[in-house]
């Protein structure tokens, strides 16, 4: 009866292992995606309103918890963002975290649900559908195909908004 038990015991812990890892082993291959974005785009900055376009680099590098830092520097602006990244056909989009993400849209996003997703959609569409409302505005992303990345920043000089528009491929 006690070797049973032991039995049953070791065969549970067993099975309980197997299913982490499993679905750890799947998380990571889901994202996979994030790993080949990463690493350092050259390209320019452009603005329309001052017709200016200036040399930039962005170095793209992968957090801890699956998000992208994104330091973008050149003689016109020097900043780093911390993003959230979603999958959308041979494009990954950007969107903004915590904090920065309440200040751009006025509302907080309920997070990333992997389990919301219906049937044909996208991470984009499923974050597009659980985090967002009607006129909420996106700036930037990936295109997979062409190994580029733009973003467009918001600037202000005096009381006017411009963009500074960020266009680079990977080196």
């Amino acid at each position: 009866m006690k070797k049973n038990k032991i039995i049953t015991v070791i065969i549970s812990a067993l099975f309980v292992l197997s299913i982490v890892s499993c679905s750890k082993d799947e998380t990571s291959n889901d994202r996979d995606y994030l790993d080949s974005i990463a690493g350092t785009y050259v390209g320019e900055f452009t603005t329309v309103q001052k017709t200016t376009e200036t040399i930039a680099t962005a170095n793209v590098t992968l957090t801890n918890n699956d998000q992208l830092q994104i330091h973008c520097y050149g003689e016109t602006l020097d900043t780093t963002i911390i993003m959230d990244a979603f999958q959308n056909s041979d494009s990954i989009m950007l969107c903004n975290t915590g904090e920065n993400f309440y200040n751009e849209y006025g509302h907080m996003g309920n997070g990333y649900h992997m389990m919301d997703m219906g049937m044909n959609q996208t991470e984009w569409m499923s974050h597009l559908q659980n985090d967002h409302q009607d006129g909420d505005e996106h700036y930037g992303g990936f295109n997979m195909q062409h190994h580029s990345f733009h973003y467009a920043f918001k600037m202000m000089e005096n009381d006017t908004v411009y963009m500074m528009e960020f266009n680079g491929i990977k080196q």
